[in-house]
């Protein structure tokens, strides 16, 4: 005889799931399946807006996949040469602002992950402190101006060399790592420095990439001190770049009148191009670092 009864679902460890396990598990799967369309329909949405017919655009036909598909749009916002001119001076930004922030943040976070540091406590606390507390726009525009640091790549840089959250983070991810490792290091010779590069750093993969990551991200979206610290058009970032075609995008549209593809080109395909292109990177980066997301966040969040 056939045993068409079904077959319970199991736990990793052989254990049979309960009616309630079973309820909370759909429920999780169905929570993150509306977070994850909550996130993508609306990319969707702007990359159909990208590469559909212009007057689909303007009439609001266009919703979640592309109307009259055509790329006439993206191909004239990537001959603008105000368009590489942004794109350069964000990845010079994130570039070398990722790379200081994960230098600063990982020099801090070292020492104040050891007991023996004298004053860490205090340290700590004035991280904390400035976490709550800001100087306040107007005093670090005068900082930055005083420094003679306007319309410069320090300028976007330096105001994020360290965030006190991804500090916080690498340093509790350091002091999970066991001890016995660091003083196997010391007993061999290896001084502090030694043991941070040679030790540290490559058993601690999946925060320096989780936190590179979040220093990139907060780069790369990074408007308001690129608006506020530059003013020449050859220091605007892609951020700014987005925000002068979204306030003068009807500008743009008319100078192109003249052309044969003035039909397909409105001013919201126009930014739904350059929003697009904008994310590709980012979004190119991710895949590489996303299996230490999930680790990195977790394991350097656990401690207080």
């Amino acid at each position: 005889m056939l045993n068409t009864k079904k077959k319970p679902l199991y736990r990793e460890k052989g254990i049979p799931l309960s009616g309630s396990e079973k309820f909370l598990s759909g429920f999780a799967y169905a929570a993150m399946a509306l977070l994850s369309l909550i996130a993508i329909l609306p990319c969707l949405h702007v990359i159909s807006k990208a590469v559909s017919n212009g007057p689909d655009v303007t009439a609001g036909n266009v919703y979640f996949w592309p109307v009259g598909f055509q790329l006439e749009t993206v191909k004239y916002v990537l001959t603008q040469t105000s368009f590489f001119t942004a794109l350069k001076n964000s990845l010079i930004v994130t570039g070398a602002g990722t790379l200081l922030s994960l230098f600063t943040t990982i020099t801090t976070a070292y020492p104040l992950s050891k007991p023996g540091f004298k004053g860490r406590r205090v340290v700590s606390l004035l991280y904390v402190i400035s976490m709550v507390f800001f100087g306040g726009m107007i005093p670090a525009y005068m900082v930055v101006r005083s420094l003679g640091l306007l319309d410069t790549y320090a300028a976007c840089i330096l105001p994020f060399a360290i965030v006190q959250f991804n500090m916080f983070i690498v340093k509790n991810y350091f002091e999970s790592l066991p001890e016995s490792v660091e003083e196997s290091a010391r007993i061999d010779g290896a001084g502090d420095l030694r043991t941070l590069v040679s030790i540290v750093c490559p058993m601690s993969k999946p925060v320096i990439a989780t936190v590179g990551l979040l220093y990139a991200i907060n780069y790369w979206n990074n408007y308001f001190h690129a608006m506020m610290y530059t003013r020449s058009p050859d220091m605007n970032t892609l951020q700014v770049y987005l925000y002068n075609i979204i306030n003068n995008s009807q500008d743009f549209i008319q100078n192109l009148a003249s052309n044969n593809y003035m039909a397909n080109i409105t001013s919201e395909g126009m930014v739904a191009a350059a929003v697009t292109l904008s994310i590709i990177p980012i979004v190119a980066l991710y895949p590489f670092v996303a299996r230490f997301m999930v680790q990195g966040i977790t394991i350097g969040s656990v401690k207080g």
